[in-house]
């Protein structure tokens, strides 16, 4: 898997900042993921960057050495789920 330049990373931020004001300011959005949310459902979504030609990246993340995935979120994501109602840093509530 080919390395981000500079260049193609703050292009893929400010695209991510730019859904991220678009979903916020709709209210038909916010309420669909409510009710997403409600059910006990998680929403993800996913951009991946790719060269033409080239096949894309996975899109779920590797396993490290003790079966746990590895997990890499910066201020850009948060900001961006926390804006369409999703705050990963809150524990799981326990089914049943």
């Amino acid at each position: 898997m080919a390395i981000l330049d500079e260049n193609l990373r703050q292009m893929l931020r400010d695209l991510g900042r730019a859904l991220s004001q678009a979903i916020a300011e709709s209210p038909e959005v916010g309420e669909t993921l409510r009710r997403i949310e409600s059910e006990g459902y998680s929403l993800h979504l996913v951009l991946d960057c790719k060269r033409d030609g080239e096949s894309p990246t996975p899109a779920a993340p590797r396993a490290a050495a003790g079966g746990e995935p590895v997990f890499r979120i910066n201020g850009d994501d948060l900001f961006f789920l926390r804006s369409c109602g999703i705050d990963p840093t809150r524990r799981r509530r326990r089914s049943g």
